[in-house]
């Protein structure tokens, strides 16, 4: 159920229009600015009600056609807390030419620790949403996945683990996984645990001084060495950034990725 909207761009006179007048008084030129808006809604993931938001471009007035990118958002128990990553995500968005997408996310930022033993709870909550917000706001069935720290955690295991027949992301944008998912990714690739895709997915895994970087390159390796034909894959290494300056950067370098052509 939709609940209420937030005009975040331009005027409020905008919606009613612009006009122009002449010298004469006589001619008029009327303008009307389409605004950006976020709005708000309900959804149930086992049986319980979450609230939703999300951004709605322009475009989205004449064009329901619109990817949608997911955003998991907890609060951090093992670092600062960041509380822009939904303004991030927008302006990476931004950053590319001629794209329009729809960025969603919880309204509220949950005090959870993502933890791989809870994985399949916290990945319902978003496989739910995007169920919700592919039957009420857009057509198009591209997916995009993304996260920092433990919540990419969930991101990662999810592209791993989501099933062939309904998978809710086509995309996984992963940035500082902890080394508890990395631990528990990387087993499942080396004892053949992955679900095989039949469709494309795209990964841009990424990672700064704030993390275990034996950890973090072992588990890159093992995702290259695999070779998984429906994967395709980028990593980036940020060697002279830590936690908090780099998911800005990568959230806008994996959605660059993700969304070329």
């Amino acid at each position: 159920m939709k609940t209420k909207i937030t005009l975040i761009t331009g005027f409020i006179f905008c919606m009613l229009g612009l006009v122009s007048f002449s010298d004469d008084g006589n001619a008029y030129r009327t303008e009307t600015r389409v605004l950006s808006k976020i709005e708000t809604f309900t959804f149930l993931s086992n049986g319980k009600t979450y609230t939703g938001k999300i951004f709605l471009p322009a475009s989205f007035e004449t064009m329901q056609d619109i990817p949608a990118v997911y955003l998991i958002d907890f609060t951090e128990q093992h670092f600062k807390l960041a509380a822009d990553e939904f303004e991030k995500v927008i302006d990476g968005v931004n950053q590319i030419h001629e794209l329009d997408a729809l960025v969603v996310t919880l309204e509220e930022i949950l005090d959870i620790d993502a933890e791989p033993q809870n994985f399949e709870e916290h990945y319902a909550i978003y496989k739910n949403m995007a169920a919700y917000v592919a039957a009420n706001y857009t057509s198009n069935t591209s997916g995009t996945f993304i996260g920092k720290g433990s919540e990419s955690g969930v991101v990662l295991m999810a592209l791993f683990l989501e099933t062939s027949k309904a998978p809710a992301f086509d995309n996984f944008i992963v940035t500082d996984p902890s080394p508890l998912y990395a631990s528990a990714v990387m087993d499942l690739i080396e004892n053949d645990g992955v679900i095989e895709h039949k469709q494309s997915k795209k990964l841009h895994l990424s990672f700064s001084t704030s993390n275990d970087r034996t950890k973090c390159t072992k588990l890159i390796n093992l995702i290259t060495e695999a070779q998984y034909p429906w994967l395709q894959f980028e990593s980036v290494e940020y060697t002279d950034s830590n936690y908090e300056n780099t998911y800005p950067i990568s959230y806008a370098e994996g959605l660059k990725y993700v969304f070329k052509k």
